[in-house]
């Protein structure tokens, strides 16, 4: 039978990397918790906790995607596709007597506990100045770099026009003398190297004037830095208290967003396809290090940095305010007129670029989206109560799947949220609007949902307008009537829907990479037959993903040039991801004139 299907799934279209854990046999219940709160596997491996699926955190084995309990042998499952079916014995049901392994507070030196019962097991999360399993040991801070380096960690530093070799033991710091380095006015030439150092590196890290000196028995490079300079390879600015212009060259040493949140390293284990140490290019011109420090390394609107939020990977402005800058009078050129053109940005369909240009879909399970990637997502809510999912296509204007509205709402029962990345969560970067009405179209009738699906809403005006664009609120482009993407195009969807048919919803917005399926293929008896009509779609087959409850009404994206088009609107499908059996999208362009005709729009050509 055929299914009205309401938000999003990933579904898994290749098998991880299990290492020896391959093909293990059913397991009866969840893991396997020893006195020293490891979980291991079926095959013995042991479980490493916290780790990243999906850009989801998590801290005990899950059963998502898979047909039993299952956790990753590395703290990356997302880059390293390596995991293995929880183990389970008896210990385990003695073990769920316990409610709250965090009494009797474990962790020590003032670090903080999480109790995760369902594993039986905890975290600790630690102060700057130590580190371990239970925060028991104490970290070195070393003031040159602004950093703490955890026991047994060893760096080069210069202290006094001295080239030390230091090693962390205990907390306690131990250098060794190596040479006397140059003061600011020496020049290179007249320095004789010594048996442990040399003059010249290689190549130069130091930035900002710095020089360079490799410690030959260890091939440590240390930097000599000018005054006002700091760090490893004084790229560090630790007096700057402002950002000027975006911040592009904002180097100090601020760590925390506006919301009080810590940032994440940036070479953290826990970032895999965002921006990151390891994936941009000349990182460390763009102030990228081993350092959690805000940045800005895609010229965004100020310095940001990576967060934990609600268990996923997120980003937020950090708390840094502007330099005020004194105004300067300008003085006008005359331009010939026709002469010089300025390029003129997309007004729609762009977003934040927090992550790098790759298929989203072939992360299993979907993948928590970053705050801004979809920037024109809409949730919509009847009675107070989520209902479905939309898309910002112009100021005023919302669309979505008209089966959402069968039972005919009055608007003032409707609002729509905008901006929101958790569900049910307003924060500083969502609005909220009450509805002024919805329009159906004319051939759309409650008996026969699944045809001519698609519904416009119009936003009632807060103080003479309706959306002010922001950087997590912005319209997609809709497409030109002629416009067509390729079969086998991958798009994207995103919505708070279900993992699968049996399963609540999620909190985080979600998203995952789909391929447009044929017409033909889709019409094909063992498919859908003759119930797709030519306003319709399909997409989902041949392992990306699919849509399933919760999603209705969300938005199909296919982007070119970087710029993000509404292809498609969920509307129907047989299950979530069931095989064979791909989803079904509302087709804008067969719609685009009904759609300019309602909200006013000149119809564009697309990029």
């Amino acid at each position: 039978m055929v299914h009205i299907l309401l938000l999003l799934l990933a579904c898994v279209f290749s098998s991880p990397a299990w290492s020896s854990e391959s093909g293990p046999g059913p397991v009866i219940s969840t893991v396997t918790h020893t006195d020293s709160g490891k979980v291991f596997t079926t095959k013995g491996k042991e479980c490493k906790f916290p780790f990243r699926q999906g850009g989801r955190i998590h801290h005990h084995c899950i059963s998502e995607l898979f047909r039993s309990p299952w956790c990753s042998l590395t703290s990356n499952f997302d880059r390293d596709r390596m995991g293995g079916y929880c183990a389970s014995n008896a210990s385990v049901h003695m073990a769920r007597k316990v409610i709250d392994l965090c009494q009797g507070s474990p962790c020590l030196n003032g670090g903080s506990c999480t109790s995760y019962p369902d594993s039986q097991t905890f975290a600790c999360q630690c102060p700057d100045g130590f580190s371990g399993t239970l925060c028991d040991r104490k970290r070195c801070y070393e003031t040159m770099h602004l950093r703490h380096y955890d026991t047994g960690e060893s760096w080069g530093r210069i202290n006094l026009r001295n080239v030390e070799h230091c090693t962390c033991k205990a907390g306690d710091i131990s250098h060794q003398h190596i040479r006397t380095a140059p003061t600011d006015h020496l020049e290179e030439e007249i320095l004789q190297p010594a048996d442990d150092c040399i003059v010249k590196c290689r190549s130069n890290p130091c930035q900002n004037g710095g020089l360079c000196r490799l410690i030959t028995s260890t091939s440590t490079e240390v930097c000599y830095c000018r005054q006002g300079y700091s760090g490893p390879h004084c790229s560090l600015v630790p007096d700057t208290e402002c950002y000027y212009n975006r911040g592009r060259n904002y180097r100090g040493v601020v760590s925390t967003t506006q919301s009080g949140a810590k940032c994440l390293p940036w070479n953290s284990e826990m970032l895999y396809d965002e921006l990151h140490l390891g994936t941009v290019p000349a990182a460390p011109l763009r102030g990228l290090g081993d350092h959690a420090y805000c940045r800005n390394p895609d010229g965004d609107n100020m310095p940001w940095c990576y967060t934990l939020s609600d268990g996923a990977i997120s980003w937020e402005y950090c708390d840094i305010p502007p330099c005020i800058v004194a105004s300067s009078r300008r003085v006008s050129i005359n331009v010939i007129p026709g002469a010089y053109k300025p390029v003129q940005k997309p007004v729609c369909g762009t977003v934040h670029k927090k992550r790098l240009a790759v298929s989203r879909g072939r992360i299993l399970g979907g993948s928590s989206a970053l705050p801004g990637t979809h920037p024109w997502m809409a949730a919509i809510y009847t009675r107070d109560l989520f209902s479905c999912a939309g898309t910002l296509i112009a100021s005023c204007w919302v669309v979505s799947a008209a089966h959402c509205f069968f039972d005919n709402p009055f608007p003032s029962q409707l609002r729509v949220v905008l901006g929101q990345q958790n569900l049910n969560v307003t924060n500083s970067n969502s609005r909220t609007f009450r509805v002024a009405k919805y329009i159906f179209h004319k051939r759309f009738v409650v008996f026969d949902a699944s045809h001519h699906d698609i519904v416009l809403i119009k936003l009632e005006k807060q103080d003479g307008r309706c959306v002010k664009k922001t950087p997590f609120i912005r319209p997609i482009c809709l497409p030109d009537k002629s416009t067509v993407f390729p079969d086998g195009y991958c798009c994207t969807i995103s919505g708070w829907g279900s993992m699968d048919e049996k399963r609540k919803s999620y909190t985080t917005l979600q998203e995952a990479g789909v391929r447009l399926i044929s017409h033909d293929t889709c019409r094909k008896p063992e498919v859908y037959g003759h119930h797709v009509t030519e306003g319709m779609i399909c997409a989902g087959l041949n392992g990306c993903a699919d849509a399933c409850q919760g999603d209705s009404g969300g938005p199909l994206a296919c982007a070119r040039n970087d710029v993000s088009f509404l292809y498609g609107i969920v509307s129907w499908g047989e299950g979530c991801g069931h095989s064979g059996k791909p989803g079904v999208y509302t087709k804008v362009t067969h719609y685009i004139d009904w759609i300019n005709s309602v909200i006013k729009r000149k119809p564009q050509k697309t990029r």
